[in-house]
């Protein structure tokens, strides 16, 4: 979702951007951090598997293997990181953001922006951007309702 203060604002231009948003309602505060554990260190197994199969098929074309989620932050504030890496055909940014959208209303969305370096790269990515879609917009519903069980959990 963009913001008029969101940092992947000057990442752009790009060959190819796509957002994916939820507003979290009638709940205490969600943090990027929560958000961020949720969906890219506490995955589903499948995504674990898919990420496998994808670093043993792009092997032989000379696309980096993937890397802890953790090391592709390359920035961050209090409402957004931002993830990103650099290869040989493709460049590649995301944001995670959690922005108060209205009291007890937050707005928690995913931007993937994508800079094509050569043509690989484009091929690269019109083969993966459908399963790329699937699995971006279903990370962020299930940290959505995981948020909602966490929060169910805590005292207040």
């Amino acid at each position: 979702m963009k913001q008029k203060n969101s940092l992947i604002i000057k990442y752009l231009p790009a060959d190819y951007k796509d957002c994916f948003w939820e507003k979290i309602t009638n709940k205490p505060n969600v943090s990027v951090q929560e958000l961020f554990d949720l969906m890219f260190i506490q995955y589903p197994k499948w995504v674990s598997w898919l990420l496998k199969l994808r670093d043993f098929i792009v092997k032989p074309l000379g696309i980096k293997a993937s890397k802890s989620f953790k090391e592709l932050i390359i920035e961050q504030n209090s409402h957004e990181i931002i993830l990103g890496t650099k290869d040989k055909h493709l460049t590649f940014y995301v944001s995670i953001s959690c922005f108060e959208a209205n009291r007890n209303e937050q707005i928690a969305s995913i931007t993937t922006l994508v800079k094509y370096n050569n043509i690989l790269g484009k091929v690269y990515f019109i083969a993966i951007w459908k399963f790329h879609k699937f699995i971006v917009y279903r990370l962020l519903k299930r940290a959505i309702r995981k948020c909602d069980k966490l929060n169910s959990k805590r005292v207040y």
